[in-house]
């Protein structure tokens, strides 16, 4: 296995190397014949079909973002990617693509178990890269030779950023949906959870991996998950999950959402679709404020680093605070978090400043539900959604 200290040594390795006897890449994938696959045909397998999605792109592309069931094979991983394209940008298009070859031409037994790990044998396998380039045919050349017969991705990813971009910026969202509204812990993302499978659903606070509020990211990274980066990202992950609506439920055209504000932590909700959430028919859901308080404290406290982040928070966002719900109310919340008494600095946040803040919009409910159960809740759910269309 290839490894170096330093870009000098990556340079002083392939500086080594005739470039007189390397092939290009084209040379080495000649004798190779792909196969393709275009976006829309892949899509519409996805969630339908027994597939295989392999990104062939590093580990930090593929956390950014990724196609939907799609799993990670790095031809080259991080660090690999930032040394070949050192080496092509610098040196030469030549040695980048030996270096490329060396550092692939380790993983050929890791391919092999990853593969079987995910039961190749009994899928159809597609690859893709960022444009469908060197990275998708190279390892499809590798699977290939490990007795399979992939297809490749015409364009790679941008193919599926195009697909996205087209639906948020069509005139109109395709889709009707209906709104789950209700105060600040009354349960309405716990709502849209277990509704997931049994209803169309898209979950726009885990697309943003933030519950919109202040605190809103907290939840998530005390879990343990990797931030959204960007619009994009947030983007592709709404796409995704009207992907899996829209070939799970085929004869459903109507979703259901959370109400949420244009902003979902530091995303932009699209105007299309953010214009049919202030259109929708409305489902207002009520609970008691001890349940309120329960449920807030299991997400932002179940493990002890919430209250670390949470004091964070308040004291980044002091004067903010301070204004919004007095000094009086800010020390208390202080000292409740220094305490560890969760109940009492969500009482004072709910009754102080997100009952005061985060007030109805208005919209007259089709129905009203209570959801002091979410198993009854979502039953209720599911015959209002059947009476409303």
């Amino acid at each position: 296995m290839l490894t170096f200290k330093s870009d000098k040594e990556v340079f002083d390795y392939v500086r080594a190397f005739d470039l007189s006897e390397i092939k290009p890449l084209a040379a080495v994938l000649a004798p190779y014949t792909f196969n393709y696959i275009e976006i829309d045909e892949l899509l519409n397998l996805i969630y339908k079909e027994n597939i295989l999605i392999i990104d062939a792109r590093s580990e930090k592309e593929f956390e950014e973002t990724s196609i939907p069931t799609a799993v990670s094979f790095p031809v080259l991983n991080n660090e690999e990617r930032h040394n070949v394209g050192l080496v092509y940008k610098n040196y030469s298009d030549l040695a980048a693509v030996e270096l490329a070859l060396q550092y692939s031409s380790f993983k050929t037994e890791k391919l092999n178990e990853f593969l079987a790990a995910h039961d190749a044998k009994d899928k159809s396998i597609y690859v893709h890269c960022w444009r469908g380039g060197g990275r998708s045919k190279y390892l499809s050349k590798m699977i290939f030779d490990a007795g399979y017969k992939p297809k490749t991705l015409t364009k790679g990813i941008k193919s599926y950023r195009h697909k996205v971009n087209e639906l948020f910026s069509a005139e109109r969202f395709p889709n009707k949906l209906i709104e789950i509204n209700g105060l600040t812990g009354s349960g309405k993302t716990e709502i849209i959870k277990a509704l997931k499978g049994k209803l169309p659903t898209i979950d726009l606070e885990k697309a943003a991996r933030h519950f919109s509020s202040l605190f809103g990211f907290v939840p998530y990274k005390i879990r343990g998950y990797s931030p959204v980066h960007n619009q994009t990202a947030f983007e592709n992950n709404i796409f995704a999950e009207f992907i899996f609506n829209r070939n799970v439920f085929s004869n459903y055209c109507t979703y259901i959402v959370e109400s949420e504000s244009r902003k979902v932590g530091d995303f932009y909700v699209p105007m299309n679709l953010y214009s049919e959430i202030e259109n929708a028919k409305v489902i207002n859901v009520e609970t008691s404020f001890e349940n309120r308080v329960k449920r807030l404290k299991k997400d932002y406290f179940e493990f002890s680093n919430g209250y670390t982040e949470m004091i964070n928070i308040l004291k980044t966002k002091e004067r903010f605070f301070r204004k919004e719900m007095s000094s009086v109310y800010y020390e208390s919340c202080l000292e409740a978090l220094d305490k560890g008494n969760a109940e009492e600095f969500i009482s004072i946040m709910l009754e102080k400043y997100y009952d005061v803040k985060y007030k109805d919009k208005g919209k007259k409910a089709e129905a009203v539900i209570n959801n002091d159960d979410v198993k009854e809740s979502v039953e209720q759910i599911i015959g209002i959604y059947s009476e409303i269309l």
